[in-house]
């Protein structure tokens, strides 16, 4: 069992299953904790523009509400990767879930999931300034570590072990999984650019810039909720299958944390 490799198709094939299966459950979750906050910041963007274009400046124009969404805009999609994990883990579990659920989950780890995604992204800038390579290792080793959090309550060094642990002896493949998802997001985010751009061209006025901002806002938001689902769905599907693979975990005995 341990000689087995991470199966990357059995990965993406699983990712869009679920996503099939809980489609409204997912979409509301991303709706409520990255749709709806980034439409909320777009408006306020565009009433920003407003009021800077017709005072002449840009901090007579600044609002404490405009500064606050875009901390909860920061801050919120983790607890779209919490709720997401949960609804994955029991979906794959043979279990039934709901968005409720799921949000309870989320809120209940979410203060020290915002510690570990601070250590996370530190520990990956400070490696990617280092040549790249060494922030794409930490990416490749700590690649589990949410789920592993979210799913077992490790704690913050336990998930980071955890992951490390769990990722032995399949790292190229996980490296190699994230760079087919890396470029799919690079399709995705050209599309949706161009898109915006198209619109852009035909704006003349402020007032057609502004719709033009708006529409590509809302392109945007709903470029983030579905990478936001994917990649968590992905994610979490990823650290099911290497506990099967590092393990042999039944999946019905990963999800007994949530009971």
């Amino acid at each position: 069992m341990a000689d087995r490799n991470l199966d990357i198709g059995y990965v993406f094939e699983k990712t869009f299953s679920i996503i099939g299966q809980r489609f409204s459950e997912l979409a509301l979750l991303s709706l409520i904790f990255v749709g709806i906050p980034n439409i909320i910041l777009a408006w306020l963007s565009a009433q920003w523009l407003e009021q800077a274009v017709s005072s002449g400046s840009a901090f007579a124009a600044f609002s404490p509400g405009f500064l606050i969404m875009n901390f909860l805009v920061g801050l919120l999609p983790l607890l779209l990767q919490a709720a997401v994990v949960h609804t994955t883990v029991e979906t794959m579990s043979n279990r039934p879930s709901d968005v409720a659920s799921s949000m309870s989950v989320a809120f209940g780890v979410f203060l020290p999931l915002i510690l570990l995604s601070i250590i996370l992204s530190v520990a990956y800038g400070i490696g990617l300034m280092l040549l790249v390579v060494p922030g794409l290792i930490l990416m490749t080793l700590w690649a589990v570590a949410v789920p592993a959090f979210v799913a077992e309550r490790t704690g913050i060094i336990g998930a980071l072990s955890r992951s490390f642990e769990l990722t032995e002896g399949q790292r190229w493949r996980i490296f190699a999984l994230m760079v087919l998802a890396f470029i799919a997001m690079m399709i995705a985010g050209l599309i949706i650019g161009m898109l915006s751009f198209g619109a852009m061209a035909g704006s003349q006025s402020y007032e057609s810039f502004a719709s033009f901002s708006l529409w590509s806002a809302l392109l945007n938001a709903i470029l983030a909720m579905a990478a936001g689902v994917v990649g968590a769905v992905g994610v979490s599907v990823l650290y099911v299958h290497l506990r099967d693979l590092k393990e042999g975990t039944s999946l019905e005995s990963i999800g007994d944390v949530f009971r």
